[in-house]
């Protein structure tokens, strides 16, 4: 089987490829196009049991923008035998999130790695949701549209409820372990912990 995920930044993408690698053995590709230093040569090849991850502004050069990502998408669906759209509906979560990625990143820290709401405080000033992330979240809503694929949300699949995550994961029919992979996304595996960082001093 061949897995397309894609997802705006900070949806639980990384999570979700790294937990269908670990249950089937499959091969991974992440984020094939993301920069120039190592990005996978195009058209890509990808071999039988696979995912691919694809964050919704990553395009290789020789298709076009990063404005072309929706339509980048409707050129190589064909390529997979299922695709998984992931977005957020809390957008103020979404913001803090994409803050925190910035924070780390910036300072060369591990963007995979718990964090706290006070991490971000300084940050959060200097993001915004219209500038950031709209526009990728905005084109998973319409590559759902035209291509009639649901969407599942990351407050779904990673909240409290459980058997909402579980149901979810079944209608993805992806022939693997749903209860496995319903428990290692449980929400105890979140990077954002509740309360601050502040308060553990």
């Amino acid at each position: 089987m061949k897995i397309l995920i894609i997802s705006p930044p900070r949806c639980g993408s990384t999570s979700l490829i790294l937990s269908i690698r670990d249950i089937t053995k499959y091969h991974i590709i992440n984020e094939p196009y993301y920069i120039e230093s190592v990005r996978k040569v195009y058209p890509l090849v990808i071999p039988n049991n696979s995912v691919v991850k694809m964050l919704s502004n990553q395009v290789p050069t020789e298709f076009g923008k990063p404005t072309d990502f929706i339509k980048y998408i409707l050129s190589i669906k064909n390529d997979y035998d299922k695709i998984i759209l992931l977005n957020r509906r809390n957008k103020k979560q979404h913001l803090e999130s994409w803050a925190n990625w910035l924070v780390r990143y910036k300072r060369n820290d591990d963007t995979h790695m718990i964090w706290y709401s006070d991490d971000i405080e300084k940050e959060l000033n200097q993001v915004s949701y219209d500038m950031d992330l709209k526009y990728q979240v905005n084109s998973i809503y319409n590559i759902s549209d035209k291509l009639s694929i649901p969407i599942t949300f990351y407050e779904d699949l990673y909240g409290d409820d459980r058997e909402l995550s579980l149901n979810i994961i079944k209608q993805w029919k992806l022939g693997i372990d749903e209860l496995q992979l319903n428990e290692l996304l449980n929400p105890r595996n979140k990077y954002r912990q509740v309360g601050t960082r502040e308060n553990l001093i």
